[in-house]
């Protein structure tokens, strides 16, 4: 590092104002520590885009870019990311996905993906493609398994009942999934289902483990001379490019195992972000987050390093007349006919309707309730100190000084005491809608509001009470456009309310008054 520069503190250049700042904090401060050049760049001390300072003591001058990787030459900072991955309680993953299209059936293998069922059917695909409906015996010795072959994230599963002239539903069962075929794990169970006939009904699973075959096994249901039906059996699920676990720490910090490097790698090629500390107990080291995205600063750790994806709002007109009259010609998005409807126009029945629906040309139409980038939450930096000379002159102890001096200062200014001015400051103020009010530290009031039309004679409820009758109080008439149009004269006053002849009765009343309360 050239010592011949000059380093002084700064707050981050895209964020004004600056927050208070106490010893607690010190290494948050310490962050922002910022190499002033002559061509006016700049890149912050230590973790330059994730904003999460963990160095410590002499060691906290020290320098290093996002992605980067820190070894035990600070020794503090590998042991507190090793503390935040031991002691986080919330273990994650991220999963990078792609549907599952599944071929027409022709036998119970296609494709690589093998069906079969508790009877042993060579048939039992006839489930899946949904051309005949199967009989299946008693509800509660039938099974029905899929195996794909490979790692799947499920998101739902559809049954449809059969659709002959007497209901046989099924109205118990679970959902079991493995990975080898023999230990079954239960991740979605029902009962007391319904169906009508030929219904189909989706039922949507939660679970974010990968699993390569899913098994429906059947425990109650309706039956007709013994036997129950289906029309067909789906599932929806994704498949898995790759995927990772990682903890999310107390402090927001997302820490991933360095067995997961190249992952995580992947997804920064893809996507420009990666906000996951890496960490390499074995060699005493980790790798720096690192992103391309906006970022968007918070102070709540809850949603630090959360992703924001791009989005708009949709852009859309309403189905139905509203649209524009078209030909019966092709229509490409982000126009589409309104459904179902072919109106007559001067006697031509070969003419549409045509709406606007812009997440038809682009899914980041409707992502979003307003104007979203693709960014990252991160913390906002803190603002502490004066100018530091140089590398070779820093004092550390001399700096936990200088920032408990600034805590102590801003301390002082919140606690000041200001009972010997001898100027009246303002204690209270209070404002709701069109009244309001300020209490001053002699004692003196102003407040006001508005009372509603309809009589001459008026009374306004004193939102302070005065000590005498002695204080001031004006009204007039207002109009609808709060413009004045006549006087409203003082009747009589108490400590607590004023009464006001209004000249113009037809129009609110706007009173003020001002006075002692104590």
């Amino acid at each position: 590092m050239d010592e011949t520069k000059e380093y002084e503190w700064t707050d981050n250049p895209t964020v004004s104002g600056e927050s208070d700042c106490n010893t607690d904090v010190l290494n948050e401060c310490l962050m922002h520590l910022k190499y002033n050049n002559s061509g006016g760049e700049a890149f912050p001390l230590f973790s330059t885009m994730a904003f999460d300072h963990i160095l410590t003591g002499e060691e906290a001058i020290g320098w290093a870019l996002q992605g980067s990787l820190v070894t035990n030459t600070y020794p503090d900072a590998v042991a507190q990311i090793k503390s935040e991955y031991e002691n986080a309680t919330e273990t994650l993953n991220y999963a990078k996905t792609t549907p599952i299209v599944l071929p027409s059936f022709t036998s119970n293998t296609t494709g690589g993906i093998t069906v079969s069922d508790s009877r042993g059917n060579t048939d039992a695909y006839k489930l899946i493609n949904g051309v005949t409906y199967k009989y299946i015996g008693a509800w509660n010795t039938y099974w029905f398994n899929i195996n794909y072959g490979k790692k799947t994230l499920i998101k739902n599963y559809f049954i449809k009942a059969d659709s002959n002239s007497s209901p046989e539903y099924p109205k118990a069962w679970t959902l079991q999934a493995s990975n080898d075929g023999s230990q079954w794990d239960t991740i979605d169970t029902r009962t007391g289902q319904t169906f009508t006939l030929g219904q189909s009904r989706t039922f949507v699973v939660t679970t974010s483990t990968a699993y390569k075959q899913y098994r429906l096994v059947f425990k109650d249901g309706v039956v007709s001379s013994g036997n129950g039906e289906l029309a067909q059996l789906g599932f929806n699920v994704d498949s898995i490019i790759y995927s990772f676990d990682y903890k999310k720490a107390q402090n927001g910090h997302l820490i991933a195992d360095i067995s997961c490097k190249s992952q995580i790698d992947v997804l920064f090629n893809e996507r420009g972000n990666a906000d996951f500390y890496i960490l390499d107990s074995t060699n005493n080291q980790f790798y720096l987050p690192r992103t391309k995205w906006f970022h968007q600063f918070t102070t709540d750790t809850n949603i630090v390093n959360n992703f924001n994806e791009p989005g708009l709002p949709n852009l859309k007109t309403n189905n139905g007349p509203n649209g524009i009259h078209v030909n019966n010609e092709t229509i490409t998005p982000p126009f589409v006919a309104s459904a179902g409807v072919t109106p007559a126009w001067n006697g031509n029945t070969t003419h549409y309707y045509l709406n606007f629906d812009a997440s038809l040309a682009n899914p980041i139409y409707g992502n979003s309730d307003t104007v979203q980038p693709p960014s990252s939450n991160k913390l906002l930096y803190y603002k502490v100190g004066s100018t530091i000379v140089n590398e070779s002159e820093i004092d550390v102890e001399n700096l936990v000084n200088d920032v408990q001096a600034v805590q102590v200062e801003m301390d002082n200014k919140v606690n000041t005491n200001l009972s010997n001015c001898t100027k009246p400051y303002i204690t209270e103020t209070y404002s709701n809608g069109k009244s309001w009010y300020r209490v001053y530290s002699d004692g003196w009031c102003e407040q006001g509001g508005q009372i509603a039309n309809g009589s001459s004679n008026v009374t306004a409820a004193l939102l302070k009470p005065y000590v005498d009758t002695n204080y001031l109080a004006i009204g007039c008439a207002i109009s609808s456009n709060n413009g004045r149009v006549g006087k409203a004269g003082v009747g009589i006053k108490t400590t607590t309310t004023c009464s006001f002849i209004n000249d113009s009765y037809e129009f609110p009343v706007g009173w003020r008054a001002e006075g002692y309360i104590y």
